[in-house]
């Protein structure tokens, strides 16, 4: 008898069901769609989440709106700040790059303004009541030079696509723990390094490092999601998996709140992220990944200790029935052609091309411009973040009940007219922005489940084409 409750002296094959079925089958069959084992694992993978918000939306807080005047020459020394500023521009809001001649305005400050010439102011002030330093502050990222915040983003969402492209080759190759945890590795590690990088440059070759740790975070860990369940939780998982997005935004808020300073926040947030690295010890390999690889004594480890998990008991002589069956299997490999070999295949792998397009597109515009909301942008951030929860929620019914396709079409429809009233809504005409944080809110929530839709989607269309 064994520990089990199963005499292996007397067993007899009772799971002819498993003929002829494929990894995915099987491994449903033996651990079930969902239990507690792919409760534990989809839990600790949405944990990533909570990272992957940090850095994409870092840029809020590294190079937030902040205003700014020009430093005052030493030939100034006995006028005041507030001096100085009325007299240094035409008008300190609108033109805050150039100053009057300091040279031809110190000989007269009476002389006639139209005479003097309006020059590049060489060096910055910038208003530290918010924010005590900040990337823009830090490197005089103004005026010529306010590209560079542009780009500081740019360069994040670029490493994100090319991160989740090579480590989704890695992961298909070696396996998907020790690519994401090399991952989750970088992302860390980097982030360190980045909040001591004394000029720009070195700082953007070190974001892109992050960014590429980031982007393999993001689709390994997503993979995995939608690996280790079956059945209709491949509906409601992926939109979950979302959920600690928006809370990662609250908490980024909070802390950003607490600490004003980019370097004290990029320390504290590597810190965070670098907890884990102790998902080493937590996460077995993908047992789909096993099979699919033909590892199957591997596999078979995984799979018994899952099933135990979930209340069902195998020995080991029982799984070794059913791997024969997947090891004799060919694996299917369509190649990159497969989506171009059939009108259908071309149409939907457009469309689905379209799609990610603007849905990135909308993503990268709103990270730059939240910011730009108005009212408190810590509150402005944390709002958005909890409304982003609270609609991650809601599809999660309305996808049961409409239906995938429907529920993109809701989502990306309400994100759409959000931000068009975005631009309607004037900046301060209301009490703390409040109907601008309302529908900016509701329109990153729209937007967040949308992708996680979309991202679904893909990743089936892929996996079935």
């Amino acid at each position: 008898m064994s520990k089990y409750g199963t005499d292996e002296s007397s067993y007899k094959e009772p799971y002819s069901t498993f003929d002829k079925v494929n990894t995915d089958d099987i491994t449903s069959k033996i651990i079930g769609d969902f239990g507690r084992w792919q409760f534990w694992i989809s839990f600790i993978m949405t944990l990533l989440k909570l990272p992957i918000a940090w850095y994409q939306l870092n840029i809020i807080f590294l190079a937030p709106p902040q205003h700014f005047w020009c430093a005052k020459p030493a030939i100034f020394a006995k006028y005041s700040d507030e001096e100085w500023r009325k007299i240094c521009s035409p008008n300190i809001e609108e033109h805050p790059c150039l100053i009057y001649d300091p040279d031809l305005l110190y000989v007269s400050t009476a002389m006639d303004r139209s005479l003097i010439p309006l020059v590049a102011c060489p060096m910055f002030v910038f208003n530290k009541t918010t924010f005590s330093r900040t990337i823009t502050s830090d490197w005089d990222l103004v005026c010529s030079k306010h590209w560079l915040t542009h780009l500081t983003q740019c360069v994040m969402m670029w490493g994100i696509v090319i991160g989740g492209i090579i480590f989704g080759v890695l992961a298909d190759k070696y396996g998907r723990k020790t690519p994401l945890m090399i991952s989750v590795l970088i992302q860390g590690v980097a982030s360190y390094v980045a909040s001591f990088m004394p000029d720009y440059w070195s700082f953007l070759a070190v974001w892109f490092i992050l960014a590429l740790g980031s982007g393999g975070v993001g689709i390994i860990s997503f993979v995995i999601c939608m690996e280790v369940v079956s059945g209709k939780y491949r509906t409601t998982v992926p939109v979950l998996y979302q959920l600690p997005f928006g809370l990662g935004n609250a908490i980024m808020a909070g802390l950003a709140y607490w600490l004003r300073d980019w370097r004290k926040l990029e320390f504290t947030l590597a810190t965070l992220s670098s907890l884990f690295i102790f998902y080493w010890f937590w996460i077995p390999e993908s047992p789909r990944w096993l099979l699919a690889t033909g590892q199957i004594e591997k596999a078979m480890v995984v799979l018994k200790e899952a099933a135990q998990q979930n209340g069902k008991c195998y020995t080991m002589r029982q799984l070794k029935q059913l791997m024969p069956k997947v090891k004799s299997q060919k694996r299917r490999e369509p190649g990159f052609l497969a989506f171009f070999r059939s009108r259908n295949m071309r149409l939907k792998t457009f469309l689905l091309s379209i799609n990610w397009f603007f849905t990135g597109l909308a993503f990268y515009t709103f990270s730059q411009y939240l910011g730009s909301i108005g009212g408190d942008i810590f509150v402005a951030v944390s709002w958005t973040g909890i409304i982003s929860t609270l609609g991650a929620i809601t599809c999660v019914f309305i996808v049961t009940k409409m239906g995938r396709k429907t529920t993109v079409g809701i989502y990306q429809l309400i994100t759409a007219i959000c931000f068009i009233m975005l631009l309607v809504v004037p900046k301060d005409s209301f009490a703390n922005n409040w109907p601008r944080l309302l529908f900016a809110g509701i329109g990153f929530a729209g937007m967040a489940v949308s992708r996680s839709r979309v991202k679904l989607n893909s990743s089936e269309f892929s996996l079935y084409s």
